[in-house]
């Protein structure tokens, strides 16, 4: 019983991350730059060309790194507004 409580809290919390994602209000304002790419008020799911892009978020919202392409696999770290680092993961989510 109790593995399959933990299962469904598992579903659950992950259903809630995806609807969140998948129903921005708007796009962020600024520029997010991953790697050499740039994207102007950027919305949505971008791939980078290597495992360990450097991310530069200039915007004013989070970008979420995930470990595969597509925005999908486990969120493998978060790039805060204003702030720059090199992530572990291949794509970066934004609203």
């Amino acid at each position: 019983m109790l593995r399959t409580t933990t299962s469904l809290t598992g579903l659950a919390s992950a259903a809630a991350l995806v609807l969140s994602l998948a129903a921005p209000a708007s796009a962020a304002t600024g520029t997010l730059y991953i790697n050499r790419a740039q994207y102007d008020d950027p919305s949505g799911c971008y791939s980078s060309d290597s495992a360990n892009p450097f991310v530069y978020n200039r915007t004013d919202e989070v970008a979420i790194v995930f470990l595969r392409p597509g925005c999908e696999g486990p969120v493998t770290g978060t790039v805060p507004p204003n702030d720059g680092q090199e992530v572990f993961g291949t794509s970066v989510f934004i609203r």
